[in-house]
């Protein structure tokens, strides 16, 4: 079990890097295509009354099916299918109390009752610098993020410094950025 585990029933993250987790759930994303998002949930820190980013995202479906993405690191990421019950209080590592809520942010409600048209894992282009020589810098290409799109809109979830980071509009294509289908 990672840190990150959470202590609630049914999810069991199966945190791996990124291209590796989207090599092994690539015919079960394809499939979202042409399903229609009912409902996104995330997990709700109410004693701060903000969105408690380390946990899941689920995107329930209209066929019945629940996509459930999360993640940590800089590429690890945890894609799972069916396995968390958002009427049961998620628990983590945190004293405050977390809940589920349905569409808390801005970024959720444009996908909401949209047919899927595409899904696509997006990366960026990730610089290292040596603080003592800046101008030896190494690059490479990192997975960092799950895009669902619909004719208008869609839902990025991505990594956001080893937690979830949502956004509704597309992932950018140019020099540092960039997006393949699954």
């Amino acid at each position: 079990m990672t840190p990150k585990d959470p202590n609630f029933p049914g999810w069991a993250p199966d945190f791996v890097p990124a291209d590796s987790q989207f090599e092994a759930h690539a015919d079960g994303l394809r499939s979202l295509i042409g399903d229609t998002v009912v409902d996104v949930w995330v997990v709700w820190n109410l004693e701060h009354e903000q969105w408690f980013a380390d946990l899941p995202v689920v995107v329930q479906l209209r066929s019945g099916r629940q996509l459930e993405v999360c993640w940590e690191k800089l590429d690890d990421l945890s894609i799972s299918w069916n396995t968390i019950d958002v009427a049961v209080t998620p628990k983590a590592w945190v004293e405050w109390p977390l809940t589920w809520r349905s569409r808390p942010l801005p970024a959720l409600a444009p996908i909401i009752g949209r047919p899927l048209g595409e899904v696509a894992a997006t990366s960026l282009l990730f610089t290292t610098r040596n603080v003592d020589h800046p101008y030896d810098a190494n690059s490479v290409w990192l997975t960092n993020g799950l895009w669902v799109g619909a004719r208008s809109g869609g839902l990025h979830i991505h990594n956001a410094l080893d937690e979830n980071g949502v956004e509704s509009t597309p992932p950018r294509r140019d020099a540092g950025h960039d997006w393949r289908a699954v």
